[in-house]
């Protein structure tokens, strides 16, 4: 028996006790990697759920169809300053040999900056909600005053046309329509892919009303240019009689066009008939007034159009110049090569636009 005894110890018990130090040892190194796969399983779930995160942020960013909208409307009028287009018509007072231009000097200097205009819309009574769209802007009208209605002068958009961004910049504008030359000369200005300015008299209105929607529609501006053209009743009696003239006519404007123009060119130009008070009542009725700075003289050049271009290649010289033209025979002629001259000098074509209004008056009145 003691042999048995002797043979379990202490050589048999040995690696008993090698067995459970290896486990001892193991067991630490076990609980270790177990915790750190815990710890970047963990991890990995915290990097995917950011990750899914700013995936989400970033697209949400981006889809934006207002954002987009406005970033699009902001970049839609380009540096082109440019190409305009009217419609001269004949009016009955080109038969009298008249010019425009005014007894003073002829030409006002370049201003500066355009002003802004605020383009203010009033808010809609809940109870009128029900009211198309042409009521609804007819109720507003009612509580404007002339000054507001001025800034919402014309609604209708033109394309291709920011005058701020131009160097050099013509303005062509027409006197005198509607008549049986509007027609002609639109169609050279869309020729030319331009537009330009229409200064008409109410009195011809009448029989040319279709000739006067279809230059609107084109693209150009239709300005007035008084009822009558008559010196002596727009000027002999003070502001009243050149005030409602102006305001019958603007009336009739809007029936054919749809908007109410607010740009007066006065006839014969604004010097020297209209002094500070004249000036301060078109004002308080809410009236833009326009002369020019070149004065093409084309009324005088019946048998030699010719010399229009002339008078045009002596007077411009200016980044920004607004030409007096009419709605005549010789200015259909020499209409394409006047627009080829001014090309080539390096000059884009304007429409007047009520939202970018600038002042071009022979008494440099910043508030016409």
């Amino acid at each position: 028996m003691s042999n048995s005894r002797n043979t379990q110890d202490p050589v048999i018990m040995r690696p008993r006790k090698s067995r459970n130090k290896r486990k001892r040892r193991i067991k630490p190194i076990v609980t270790i990697a177990i915790i750190l796969a815990s710890a970047a399983i963990i991890l990995s779930v915290v990097a995917s759920k950011s990750l899914m995160n700013d995936k989400t942020g970033s697209s949400a960013t981006v889809v934006s169809p207002q954002l987009e909208s406005q970033k699009d409307n902001s970049t839609s009028s380009g540096p082109e300053a440019v190409q305009e287009g009217d419609n001269p018509a004949d009016n009955s007072s080109n038969k009298d040999g008249n010019s425009d231009q005014p007894s003073s000097n002829t030409n006002s200097d370049d201003h500066g900056k355009q002003e802004e205009q605020d383009q203010g819309q009033g808010a809609q009574d809940p109870k009128d909600s029900g009211k198309d769209d042409s009521q609804a802007d007819k109720d507003q009208g009612k509580n404007q005053t002339p000054a507001d209605k001025n800034n919402d002068a014309s609604k209708k958009p033109v394309e291709k046309d920011d005058q701020n961004n131009a160097k050099k910049v013509i303005y062509l504008t027409f006197d005198d329509g509607p008549g049986k030359f509007t027609s002609q000369i639109v169609k050279i200005l869309n020729d030319n892919g331009i537009h330009a300015t229409f200064f008409m008299v109410g009195g011809n209105l009448s029989g040319n009303e279709k000739a006067v929607k279809k230059a609107y529609e084109a693209g150009n501006y239709i300005g007035m240019h008084s009822m009558t053209h008559d010196k002596k009743k727009l000027y002999d009696h003070g502001s009243g009689p050149f005030i409602k003239e102006f305001q019958k006519e603007q009336g009739m404007m809007e029936e054919i066009i749809g908007t109410p123009p607010w740009l007066i060119r006065a006839p014969y130009g604004s010097a020297p008939m209209i002094d500070k008070k004249f000036r301060d009542d078109i004002v308080d009725a809410g009236f833009k007034m326009w002369d020019w700075t070149v004065d093409s003289m084309d009324w005088s050049y019946s048998k030699h159009p010719e010399k229009i271009l002339q008078q045009v290649k002596k007077q411009v010289h200016r980044d920004r110049e607004v030409i007096l033209m009419h709605e005549r025979s010789q200015t259909v002629k020499i209409l394409p090569d006047v627009i080829s001259y001014l090309k080539s000098k390096g000059y884009t074509f304007a429409v007047y636009k009520p939202d970018q209004h600038f002042s071009v008056n022979f008494a440099k009145d910043n508030r016409l």
